[in-house]
């Protein structure tokens, strides 16, 4: 591990993301097409459009995790967590890849867990560090979102526990910051209001 901040960011959310703003690229098209062909009003239609794809953009294409050697950092739609490493006592994936810590659990929604139709890749390749030798998680297989962050994490957290790079004994002292996205959240206020009057105008 270098002093650089990495992060971890889901496929499936990327390409979620993508598919999404290519979809509401091509309704934007369509209606500036329509309001040129038949009356400016079309051009309310612009308006859900731009909600959709500022909630593609929060709820899938924000989401990361981000560590380095004083905390990890998950990145969550409208809220930032920072986690320091002397809080985490445990790194699960029930439900997503969760920061454990003696006083809450922090989820990210950068790595869901898998869901019933997904299949993990690998068989007893697929076991986490934690699992080898046991009956397998799904949601802690690799080729899963919450198995792959789970991987990287735990091995990022064993490394700096073996450089004796996080202090003992303050857990309980230490406290996790988290920072809401005001602006993303007035954003999607204000198209949310506006989308219910462009719709009756259209």
């Amino acid at each position: 591990m270098t002093d650089d901040v990495r992060h971890y960011r889901s496929t499936t959310n990327t390409v979620i993301s993508i598919g999404a703003w290519v979809c509401v690229a091509g309704g934007a098209a369509l209606v500036v097409a329509l309001s040129a062909a038949r009356a400016p009003q079309q051009l309310w239609g612009l308006v859900p459009l731009a909600l959709l794809a500022a909630l593609v953009g929060e709820l899938f294409w924000r989401p990361r995790i981000h560590w380095d050697d004083a905390a990890i950092t998950l990145v969550n739609p409208y809220a930032t967590v920072v986690v320091p490493w002397t809080m985490v006592v445990d790194i699960d994936t029930r439900f997503a890849l969760t920061v454990v810590t003696p006083r809450r659990r922090f989820r990210s929604s950068a790595a869901p867990a898998a869901g019933a139709m997904t299949l993990p890749h690998g068989g007893r390749d697929s076991l986490g560090p934690s699992q080898e030798g046991g009956a397998l998680r799904k949601s802690d297989a690799l080729g899963t979102d919450s198995g792959d962050a789970a991987y990287i994490v735990r091995g990022v957290w064993r490394d700096l526990v073996e450089r004796e790079l996080i202090p003992l004994g303050r857990a309980a002292a230490d406290r996790a910051r988290i920072r809401v996205h005001v602006g993303a959240i007035a954003l999607t206020l204000l198209l949310a209001a506006a989308t219910f009057p462009a719709l009756l105008n259209l």
